[in-house]
């Protein structure tokens, strides 16, 4: 199986004949690229043309972030038609009922991933269950995913042992909140990545509304599985008491990750993104990770007409 494959050190990525090397001030690392299925820089990272044109052959899209886990860009080489996806993909944003029923699945979707992994951890999410995901525009389904991270922060930080969590974010004011932001961030890419391999154009979502500032469609996705991904992993770290004081660096009212921290944090989110689970119509096993590229091809298949999208829910 493939795997995404994490950059915390500064450094560039090379070709050697036909073999790819990451290189650091301290370090020179071959990339087994029959395991890696996408990467992602959350350093600064450059890539030379040879590095290039071997990720171009292999078909690997490389993402970059800034140094706070911030989406910054990727590298993909892609030249596949997608028009008629893509037209499709514009006129179930524009078409106000066709729109509804796709955010309304995504925040069915998010409703089911948070009483999943609640219900793992031992809670009885009586509040989260019996928020009703309906409305009829997607302001009101906006408001019903509001309420619904509202429950599931409170039952979270219960979960943790601290009964007043308050999620802060731009900046996180807290080590947990910094773990959570910096996670969120990855996942983000990691469900822009699943669009792009899906052949859907991430600045169209539907339940996150177009905008100039970010791609929506990968909010969307990202959306879902957090709480698979991220407080799943978040929660798992804390139990495992793998942090430090010195994992965490404080600037003003804001805490951020060290580069440790961060390294720490993305090795715990990879353990969980190469988790396993059988899945019967295909008699085999799918990862945590392919979860989100099959949603995102479900949404495909949905936009051309050929099964109607139905909000992920985990079946294990």
């Amino acid at each position: 199986m493939k795997y995404p494959l994490f950059i915390t050190q500064h450094g560039k990525f090379e070709r050697e004949e036909n073999a790819l090397f990451f290189v650091g001030e301290l370090v020179k690392r071959a990339i087994p690229l029959a395991q890696v299925e996408e990467i992602h820089c959350l350093s600064r990272v450059s890539l030379t043309s040879g590095a290039i044109d071997l990720l171009s052959e292999k078909g690997i899209p490389v993402h970059f972030y800034t140094t706070k886990g911030d989406y910054k860009g990727s590298f993909i080489n892609d030249a596949s038609p997608r028009g008629k996806l893509h037209l499709a993909q514009a006129e179930h944003h524009l078409n106000p009922e066709k729109r509804l029923h796709i955010a309304r699945e995504i925040v069915k979707g998010i409703q089911n991933t948070m009483a999943f992994t609640l219900s793992r951890w031992g809670i009885n999410p009586i509040k989260l269950n019996s928020v009703k995901v309906d409305g009829k525009t997607i302001d009101e389904i906006m408001g019903k995913e509001a309420e619904l991270w509202g429950h599931y922060y409170r039952y979270f930080g219960k979960s943790i042992g601290v009964e007043d969590f308050r999620r802060t974010r731009r900046p996180p004011e807290d080590e947990v909140n910094a773990l959570i932001s910096y996670a969120n961030a990855v996942t983000y890419g990691l469900a822009f990545s699943s669009a792009i391999k899906a052949g859907l154009d991430p600045s169209i979502g539907y339940l996150h509304s177009v905008s100039d500032r970010r791609h929506s469609l990968p909010l969307d996705l990202a959306d879902i599985f957090k709480p698979l991904y991220v407080f799943s992993t978040v929660k798992e770290a804390l139990q495992e008491d793998i942090f430090s004081k010195s994992d965490f660096v404080k600037k003003g009212n804001a805490v951020y990750l060290s580069r440790e921290g961060k390294r720490k944090l993305l090795s715990a989110l990879t353990d969980t993104l190469r988790r396993t689970v059988y899945y019967k119509p295909w008699k085999r096993s799918m990862t945590y990770r392919f979860m989100m590229d099959y949603e995102a091809r479900k949404l495909k298949r949905h936009l051309l007409g050929r099964s109607a999208y139905r909000a992920f829910a985990p079946w294990w």
